[in-house]
């Protein structure tokens, strides 16, 4: 969300989501009393659904405790993998999306170990697929190329999963390109965006 003033179609896109994916209403909205949640607008659309809304008081964001810690916890867990791999900072949203993943399938003590993702899908999630953010990866391009010379892979930056795909998303650094792929041979040990491997591109 770039503008505030995007909040209400985003949160009516993703009720719609809730209740047809995952067969729940939304019961109460928590939130501080920003302009955005308190709009003639959003206020009648929550009442036109039978949602009730609590906001907290003024400067005590401890009142949305457990959002403000989640909220951190990713933010630190995405500038952590940024700070090890070298990625610029201008890809931290696809950093803070994928801590955010990792989160999601990470047993948690809240949750008596469970894992968030159980609880919504009622299914364990598998591991075997997880990689190092920022490392160096080789997709398969076969599928991109337009001529039998092209070269059928690339080095390139693992920047995560896709949200629409079974896929790795794969950075070219010298071009900002992004592939997707799920044929990907990664090198764990090797991170494109260190000083040492950025001077090989010239």
């Amino acid at each position: 969300m770039k503008l505030k003033s995007e909040f209400y179609d985003i949160f009516v896109r993703f009720q719609k989501l809730v209740e047809k994916q995952y067969n729940h209403q939304i019961k109460i909205f928590q939130s501080d009393g920003g302009g955005e949640f308190v709009s003639n607008r959003f206020q009648c659309h929550l009442q036109n659904c039978g949602i009730k809304q609590h906001l907290s008081y003024p400067h005590t964001p401890e009142q949305n405790g457990v959002s403000e810690r989640k909220h951190r916890h990713i933010v630190e867990l995405g500038l952590a993998m940024l700070y090890h791999s070298k990625v610029p900072l201008k890809f931290w949203v696809d950093a803070f999306v994928t801590a955010n993943y990792i989160v999601n399938i990470h047993p948690t003590p809240k949750l008596k170990m469970d894992t968030p993702y159980n609880k919504i899908h009622n299914s364990q999630p598998h591991y075997d697929h997880l990689r190092v953010f920022g490392c160096a990866c080789y997709p398969c391009l076969r599928p991109y190329t337009k001529h039998k010379f092209d070269p059928q892979s690339l080095t390139c930056v693992f920047l995560g999963y896709s949200k629409l795909h079974k896929g790795y998303r794969c950075l070219v650094p010298t071009d900002n390109r992004i592939y997707i792929s799920r044929h990907v041979v990664f090198d764990e040990t090797l991170f494109p965006f260190t000083k040492r491997v950025i001077n090989e591109y010239g």
